[in-house]
């Protein structure tokens, strides 16, 4: 129960998220998770390592205990997250140990990532700037340590970057976007030192202010505004703390009442972007899971505990939906061409990647384009990247097998080394938070089944193995959270194929009112939406319950015009259809520059005025 006097500062804390959610301000509003993972730890008697895996559902706040395990059994762990993977490092067998293993999000397998820290040590603790974890302090054999590890997450190399300013061990650490910050440790310290993320520098924050009560083998979480070092052992004793530090102005406030229901230490911490969650602990081996509420910082016992009672443990935080739109600040639209003659004869294709602000609603040229002018190419993205792949140009018709990739970071462009098994045409995409999925399209001059997945860690192709239901070209594609739908295309029909994720299987999914060949689709996180098409052309937008994969046509869902080939992509409130082609007058269809947008708060659709800088169609795009 909330009290009167903001104790916490509650009033200041509404402000900031309504003016973060106002300003689409969500670079410190951290997108939520799935699930949270505990891993490791101990417990005694008789005196035990673990090497399981629990599992928190964040909708329903279940626990459950994940089907695979750790690699190697081990206590005093640390662990940090990407938007793929779960990294376990360090930690004590007995011996100590420097392995890192990593949990797959996307099907909850742990293996070893491949390159371990440089020292084996204990007792560390994590943060992440996005790009890359960093894994702070601890102890090795000799004692404690003030090393500084980080794990690239796009390779996973592990480098040594610098060092604390202090060496200490049983410290916890919290991350807002701009730095991380160490605090606390043995012996009962207050210390809390900083790192910058955009230069690896260490200090001590700006105030130089410390936590209010020194201790050690604390646990922490982070909101978007605020860092909370939670538990630990105290000077003499086990303490049920609760300090928050402050991003804005790092300066420390304690919270008097608003402390954990039970004094506990050795515990671990994870959280989604509505609550954080500490569990296990000591003394005792404890199975508690308390959780604090970042919107009003009160903490309270969800009901349910971890399956194994246990100390020492560590967690992060995964399964992220990319699907939570809020972070897209720009969409991108990549090559296409030009009709301006009979068909196949005088198109001009196009390099070219015009970037759209969504807040502005303008066009404008980021300054780097793709490798080579093509048409009918297709799109994924994670992230921290946007990948355009195959495609062709005219005349002669040329299919390529190129994948450019587009830095969200620098807007600049580059290959990544590894293109299409193949070369490719006229395919459709969808993702998850892991791979990018190209489906049917034209090969070697015939259409095709196949789907043809990309590892967005390892940027490496591969056949997943499940193909779509038959063969088919100019389709299109979504995705929720949990499926991808490849919907019509030439030799489709009304056929929809539907991918699970989970397992990587494809269905035949309820099929598309009006089939169409050339159409576009986009999402917003509860329905997708399926516009225009040809054969004969149509302005028909078809929508798709993602609860329960049916479609329905509704009458008010109509394009300015019927058109087909265009190409769509979404930010957090709006989709975008762009560009395409309107039935011929003469020997051959118009190319378009219209850009039209749908409302998803009220499924309007309009025109919103700044249209493409020049006419194409069978373009690709993706958003941030």
């Amino acid at each position: 129960m909330a009290i009167i006097g903001d104790v916490f500062g509650l009033t200041s804390i509404y402000e900031r998220q309504v003016e973060n959610i106002a300003n689409d301000n969500f670079e410190s509003w951290p997108e939520s998770a799935t699930y949270g993972y505990f891993g490791g730890g101990f417990s005694n008697p008789p005196p035990i390592s673990h090497d399981r895996i629990d599992r928190i559902d964040f909708s329903n706040e279940t626990v459950s205990l994940v089907g695979d395990i750790l690699p190697q059994a081990r206590r005093s762990l640390a662990a940090v997250s990407s938007g793929l993977y779960g990294y376990f490092g360090g930690g004590e067998a007995p011996p100590i140990v420097d392995r890192v293993d990593r949990l797959d999000f996307s099907n909850e397998t742990a293996s070893l990532a491949g390159n371990n820290l440089p020292e084996a040590r204990i007792s560390l603790a994590t943060v992440s700037s996005g790009l890359y974890g960093y894994f702070g302090g601890g102890r090795d054999p000799a004692g404690s340590v003030n090393t500084v590890e980080r794990i690239d997450f796009l390779n996973e190399t592990i480098s040594d970057i610098g060092d604390l300013p202090q060496a200490r061990q049983d410290l916890a650490a919290v991350s807002s976007s701009s730095y991380g910050y160490f605090g606390g440790g043995q012996t009962t310290k207050t210390t809390v030192d900083r790192i910058e993320f955009s230069n690896e520098t260490f200090s001590i924050p700006g105030t130089g202010e410390n936590l209010p009560q020194g201790r050690r083998d604390l646990a922490a979480v982070s909101s978007s505004s605020y860092g909370y070092f939670g538990g630990g052992f105290g000077p003499g004793s086990v303490v049920d703390t609760v300090d928050r530090l402050d991003f804005s102005n790092e300066t420390f406030s304690a919270p008097g009442t608003y402390n954990l229901p039970q004094a506990r230490s050795d515990l671990a911490a994870t959280s989604s972007s509505l609550h954080g969650y500490f569990g296990g602990g000591s003394p005792g081996n404890k199975s508690t899971v308390d959780r604090l509420d970042f919107w009003n910082e009160t903490t309270s016992a969800p009901g349910n505990n971890l399956p194994q009672a246990r100390s020492r443990l560590a967690a992060v935080s995964g399964g992220a939906s990319y699907r939570i739109k809020g972070s897209r600040t720009y969409g991108y639209f990549a090559g296409g061409l030009i009709d301006i003659g009979p068909p196949n004869t005088n198109n001009v294709e196009f390099n070219t990647i015009n970037r759209l602000d969504f807040s502005s609603e303008t066009f404008s040229l980021p300054g780097n384009n793709l490798s080579q002018a093509r048409y009918r190419l297709s799109s994924v993205s994670n992230n921290y990247y946007g990948y355009f792949g195959g495609g062709s140009s005219s005349p002669p018709i040329t299919v390529y097998d190129t994948v450019d990739r587009l830095d969200f970071s620098s807007e600049t462009t580059s290959l990544p080394g590894n293109n299409l098994p193949e070369t490719l045409s006229l395919s459709s995409t969808v993702s998850n938070s892991s791979y990018g999925y190209f489906g049917g399209g034209v090969s070697g001059g015939f259409t095709t089944v196949f789907v043809e997945r990309l590892d967005f860690y390892s940027e490496t192709f591969s056949l997943p193995g499940n193909n779509l239901s038959q063969n088919r070209n100019a389709l299109a594609a979504t995705e929720s959270n949990s499926y991808g739908y490849f919907a019509g295309g030439s030799g489709g029909g009304e056929t929809v194929d539907r991918l699970d994720f989970s397992n990587e299987t494809t269905t035949v999914n309820n099929p598309l009112p009006y089939g169409r060949e050339g159409l576009a689709a986009f999402s917003s996180n509860s329905y997708g939406y399926f516009g225009g098409g040809s054969s004969p052309y149509t302005s028909r937008i078809r929508r798709l319950d993602f609860s329960n994969h049916t479609f329905s046509n509704p009458d008010n869902l109509l394009l300015s015009q019927v058109k087909d080939r265009m190409t769509g992509t979404e930010s957090n409130s709006y989709g975008y259809f762009a560009g395409g082609d309107a039935p011929p007058p003469g020997p051959s269809p118009v190319s378009l520059d219209t850009v039209e947008r749908l409302d998803f708060s009220s499924e309007t659709v309009s025109l919103p005025g700044n249209n493409l800088p020049a006419a194409r169609e069978n373009m690709a795009a993706v958003s941030n």
